[in-house]
């Protein structure tokens, strides 16, 4: 089955994995998706510093600790804004606590500034396993007629084949049947009683 995000959309300009880092390393601000301990999602708006194919956050002792610790799998998404496009990059990955100092150091966040006034004592790391971006003109947007989504699309190409329906008071068809060939036994289950 194709992917459908490998399908294209005219005026919509796939990014190439090292424009989506340009764009991470460039980017203050991001959101990071985690699944929360009871399974559903969550998403925690931070700033973040890229370093060597990963994406360090600092954190408290908090929500997102606890969340990477059940799950570790989440995504993070920046986007933005020039003069005249518009772009997105979700990187996607394996989040998981920074425990090195040298891995600290040498990847900068120990400099990182938090934008809250919580004290956040901690590094997350997030490796990414996957990182996908697209651009598009500003001057491309446009208000479409919305449709309903349909779940299953062989349903509507059923109820569009259909008969119309009957008037009212109208005989329905009967439904054909057919005699069993002369000679036949019936097959009985052999729990079933003969009657």
């Amino acid at each position: 089955m194709k992917d459908p995000r490998d399908a294209r959309t005219p005026g919509v300009e796939r990014l190439s994995t090292a424009e989506c880092w340009d764009y991470l390393q460039q980017a203050e601000y991001g959101r990071l998706a985690v699944i929360n301990t009871d399974g559903a999602p969550d998403i925690f708006p931070v700033n973040h510093l890229a370093h060597e194919g990963s994406l360090f956050v600092r954190t408290a002792r908090d929500a997102k600790l606890m969340h990477i610790a059940h799950h570790p799998l989440v995504a993070y998404e920046v986007d933005g804004v020039t003069d005249d496009v518009r772009w997105s990059v979700v990187l996607r990955g394996r989040a998981e606590r920074v425990a090195r100092d040298d891995e600290i150091r040498d990847s900068g966040v120990r400099d990182l500034a938090s934008a809250s006034p919580t004290a956040k004592l901690f590094a997350l790391k997030v490796t990414a396993t996957s990182v996908t971006g697209r651009r598009f003109h500003r001057d491309a947007a446009h208000t479409d007629r919305l449709i309903p989504f349909e779940d299953d699309v062989s349903a509507t190409a059923a109820a569009d084949a259909a008969p119309p329906p009957r008037a009212r008071g109208e005989r329905p068809k009967p439904i054909p049947h057919f005699e069993p060939p002369t000679g036949a036994v019936p097959v009985r289950p052999e729990d079933e009683p003969p009657r």
